[in-house]
């Protein structure tokens, strides 16, 4: 019982509303900067502790006001007995990056329920983004590791002749999720439907902006030279039914 019940706050510690936007600005020798903001609200979280805790008390039905009110007044609690050593430091930052990157800026601002978590980089190259590996605190715990721990994961350049082109596979916080709780115990139907609702409002979006004249992109729309793509849990859903999630990556020729 005990085993069942750390597996599944290991679970519901990890759900919330994610917000992910990456922004790369390209020169025309491929050096650069990208920004990485992540921004993750935790009320849906509290809610779903509202309702666990609803349920391993004997009630039924839907979760009341007091319940909820309880549950967020001790989440604050929680918080802010915290430690700030368990914060991710500047130093913890640039230990995890790659020859040829450097950190520019790093800012993090706390929510009432959640935080927001600002990075800029500089490279000298856009490909060595690839290695940038984001810190992760408390060992084996999966409820202090980070939902996205390397943000430029397949990140690839191409060049071919005056040509050169950029992919990268869209990051899903909620597939992120499903991987850190795979050995959770299997949620009913109620608590499926509460861990989708947390998602509900999830926002990932991709901005890119170089010198080049442009050959092709799949962007879901376009601002001047800057390409956007956008992806919600919806697209998400959509894509994966339909088989075609990997054509729905970020992908853009140039032409120099």
């Amino acid at each position: 019982m005990k085993k069942t019940i750390v597996a599944l706050l290991a679970l519901i510690l990890t759900a919330g509303c994610f917000e992910i936007d990456q922004t790369i600005n390209l020169e025309k020798d491929l050096s650069g900067t990208a920004d990485f903001h992540l921004g993750i609200d935790l009320e849906p979280m509290v809610v779903i502790m509202a309702q666990f805790a609803h349920e391993m008390s004997g009630k039924t039905g839907p979760v009341s006001e007091a319940e909820l009110a309880k549950a967020r007044t001790e989440f604050k609690k929680s918080s802010s007995s915290k430690s700030e050593t368990e914060e991710m430091s500047r130093g913890d930052v640039e230990k995890g990056l790659p020859e040829g990157v450097k950190l520019l800026d790093y800012k993090v601002a706390e929510r009432e329920f959640g935080v927001v978590t600002d990075f800029k980089f500089g490279f000298d190259r856009i490909s060595k983004l690839v290695g940038v590996k984001l810190p992760s605190k408390g060992g084996d715990d999966p409820t202090k590791k980070n939902v996205i721990d390397s943000p430029f994961e397949g990140l690839e350049l191409e060049e071919k002749g005056n040509t050169l082109t950029l992919r990268t596979k869209p990051l899903n916080p909620q597939e992120a999720v499903a991987k850190e709780t795979a050995e959770a115990p299997k949620m009913d139907a109620a608590t499926e439907k509460l861990m989708k609702d947390a998602f509900s409002k999830m926002r990932v979006s991709y901005r890119i902006t170089a010198p080049f004249t442009i050959v092709s992109h799949n962007a879901t729309r376009k601002q001047g030279n800057t390409l956007i793509w956008e992806y919600d849990m919806d697209r998400f859903e959509a894509l994966s039914k339909s088989g075609k999630l990997d054509d729905a990556g970020v992908r853009v020729t140039y032409k120099r």
